[in-house]
């Protein structure tokens, strides 16, 4: 996008001043600038027309830590607002576009990034906690409704073994099919929090792969082993059972 329209880019802020955690610089829409909000209230509106859901995922996750701080524009906003950094203008800018959305009869849903800074109104949130189990209770006590989707269960890119030819990243740790199976997304939730926990992810990225077997490596068995888990009570698992049937699971 900013790329492709550079009127969305503050031309005082230098082309190199932060990076993503993936190495891409200055790559964050600027909530200083107006006409980002003109660009996503066009995006918002085709996408309402496309789509019934009521909600509408929106992102916001791993913007780095000094994101904008090397903009006037967004300086200038946060002595305006008395806005705290990088978090403090994503919790203005996901606010602007929470309103944008409810406006269009639409609710957010988001990675549980969206929290930061002082986060959106929680009523009818829905936020995807990814970064480590605990966050999604956390998430839970601020009033958000979570899909639990961590990557130390869920990730099914992460590697599953620890042996040197297994294919796959290791940032959340290995995860072996048998973990992704017994993982209780709803077991460390308060019994008075359990109705915030709205459901479970599966999730791949799959930037990295080579080819399908590659893929099917990887997602198969713990795509259905994440699908019967987000159905079966704790004391109905039974991972001998499920080891022999899944192999008559279909892959891709």
């Amino acid at each position: 996008i900013l790329a492709a329209l550079p009127e969305l880019v503050d031309g005082q802020e230098a082309p190199d001043s932060y990076r993503s955690v993936q190495g891409f610089p200055n790559n964050a829409l600027n909530p200083a600038i107006e006409e980002t909000y003109m660009f996503l209230g066009k995006v918002f509106d085709e996408m309402v027309e496309l789509f019934p859901s009521k909600l509408i995922h929106i992102g916001g996750d791993e913007v780095a830590d000094n994101t904008w701080m090397a903009s006037p524009l967004a300086r200038k906003l946060m002595e305006k607002e008395g806005l705290d950094g990088t978090f403090g203008l994503q919790s203005h800018f996901m606010k602007r576009i929470q309103k944008m959305l409810a406006d269009r009869g639409r609710s957010m849903a988001g990675w549980d990034e969206v929290s930061h800074g002082g986060g959106v109104d929680p009523d009818g949130t829905l936020l995807m906690a990814w970064r480590a189990p605990e966050v999604g209770v956390e998430l839970a006590k601020e009033g958000y409704d979570v899909v639990m989707t961590p990557g130390q269960a869920y990730y099914l890119d992460m590697v599953q073994d620890e042996a040197w030819q297994e294919p796959g990243a290791s940032w959340a740790g290995t995860v072996p099919p048998h973990h992704t199976y017994h993982y209780e997304a709803v077991g460390d939730f308060p019994e008075d929090l359990k109705p915030r926990l709205r459901g479970v992810q599966a999730c791949i990225w799959t930037e990295h792969f080579l080819n399908r077997d590659y893929f099917n490596h990887l997602v198969f068995p713990r795509l259905p082993a994440v699908a019967e888990a987000a159905w079966t009570p704790r004391e109905r698992k039974d991972w001998d059972r499920f080891s022999a049937l899944v192999r008559l699971s279909p892959t891709l």
